[in-house]
Order: structure tokens, then sequence, then C-alpha cells
């Protein structure tokens, strides 16, 4: 899909781009390639994703994927979207993906070994944060997101951007940074450059999505002690988490963004243990 071609389908359905939602139409069939090519369908995989828009990366994805769901929240699009989607065996979810419930997919079993998404900023973390939840047995995510995003995801202890989010996907399996894409192979372009990532599963660990939370409530109050922060959930007592860091070799004065995601999930594998 070209920018020509997306301004044909905008105007033969009066469509416009929402700021509200983020929207910034792929129009660049270069990089719509070499997302399928990381992405690596074919006819045995199941593949969910998640705000498809326009279709640019679905028309084709939906040939060369076994299963094929999306899950789109602008209702605009379903006259595109029965036709590029549903025209060819995938099928089409409209609903806000941060709301919805494994009763909303076709099939309620429905377990996606791949995952696509183009993510507007002010939903990246949350959106991704849920996907790990929803589908522990995901094998690879492919992401557009902002470039300046990067930080929150691939940021190191002992800085300012580490956080669930870089904790999780660290935890999840490996990452990392494949393109850079201008502003120009969208429309209407964005201020920002975007950048294409990969979330790959590591086979040899056992995926917990309950360390999701528990990394959240961990970072919860950042300018407290690790101790502190935990506690304010409720869930463990002050004595139980400074017992747990003790066993970690930890001060009971210790920070959550001074600790390695591997010493977070240890954390929370001793107490979800002694809690047992």
């Amino acid at each position: 899909m070209n920018k020509q071609e997306v301004l044909s389908i905008l105007d033969e359905f009066g469509f416009q781009a929402k700021k509200s939602l983020g929207q910034n139409f792929l129009c660049n069939e270069e990089v719509i390639g070499d997302i399928l090519d990381l992405a690596q369908l074919d006819k045995t995989t199941t593949c969910l994703e998640i705000g498809p828009g326009l279709g640019a990366l679905s028309e084709k994805a939906v040939l060369s994927a076994g299963t094929y769901v999306a899950v789109e929240i602008d209702t605009r699009f379903q006259p595109r979207l029965t036709k590029v989607i549903e025209g060819n065996g995938g099928k089409v979810v409209y609903k806000d993906y941060l709301a919805l419930q494994k009763e909303d997919l076709p099939d309620p079993s429905f377990a996606p070994e791949v995952i696509l998404s183009n993510l507007p900023y002010y939903v990246m973390t949350p959106i991704m944060l849920k996907v790990m939840k929803d589908f522990p047995s995901c094998q690879k995510m492919v992401y557009m997101v902002e470039e300046e995003a990067l930080d929150r995801i691939m940021a190191k202890p002992k800085t300012k951007q580490y956080g669930p989010l870089s904790v999780v996907t660290e935890l999840f399996g490996k990452k990392r940074k494949c393109f850079t894409v201008d502003s120009g192979s969208f429309y209407p372009a964005p201020n920002t450059l975007s950048a294409v990532i990969e979330i790959t599963a590591d086979e040899e660990r056992e995926w917990d999505p309950g360390i999701i939370d528990f990394t959240e409530s961990a970072f919860a109050l950042r300018r407290k002690t690790l101790v502190n922060s935990l506690s304010s959930s409720g869930k463990y007592s002050k004595d139980a988490i400074v017992s747990a860091l003790k066993a970690l070799g930890k001060k009971e004065t210790v920070r959550t963004e001074e600790l390695l995601p591997t010493e977070i999930m240890r954390l929370y594998e001793i107490l979800s243990s002694e809690k047992g």
C-alpha cells in the first residue's frame, strides 16, 4: 500500500485520520514487506494484529497466516476491513484492545503465536503489557513504535526510563531494534521517527504472567524503597519482602530500579512461594 492508495481509500470511504487515536497510516511497501519478513507467517501460524487501520499489513498477512484475527477500535474501518480481512478468511473484532476479554474473540481459546501492531505512543506500554499477560504462549511480537519510546523498552537498571516495560520484556525473551522508519512512510506524516522492534520468546524460560502485576507494584512508588512500594499493594507484608531481599543479598533500603530483571523475577518467585 503506497501513499496514493491510502489517499484513494480515505477518499472512497470518507475517512480522516483521528489524532485522538494516534492514527498515521503506513504507506511504504518496502517497510510493509520488511515487517512481514520479520513475522515469518505461514499456514501453520496463528496471528493477531492490533489496530490494523486501513489494512496495510493485514491484506498480505491474512493471506500468509493459517489463522488471522485483528482487533480494531475504529468501527469506521469496517467496510474496508471486511473486504481485505474477512473476505480472505480472517476475523475482525471491533473493540478497544485494552478492554478486550477472551470472550470477545471469535474463539476464546485463540492463542496467537505472532502479534503485529503499530503502537501509538500513548497506549504503547499498557498494550504491550496486556499482550504478554493475555497470551503467555506467544512466540514473537513485531511492533512499530516511536523511536524515542525505545528508551522505555530497552532501558537498563539505575536509569530514569527503567521500569515495568523494560523489565517485563527482558524477562519475556530477546528484544531488538530492527530498523527505523521515516515519517514520510506514513500518512499523515508524524513529527517523529518510528522504529520496528522484535521481541522473541525465550523458549528456555517458564513465563508466568503474574510477574507483570508484581513488577508494576514494585515500581508503583519510584521515590520510595522497594519494600514500601511493593507493600503498598497490600499483597505482601514488609517483613516478608525484607526477608526475601535478604535471601537475594539485598539491603531493605534498595530501590526497585537498582535490581536486575532476573533479580525482580527471583524476588517474585520467593514471595509467591512463601505466600503459597
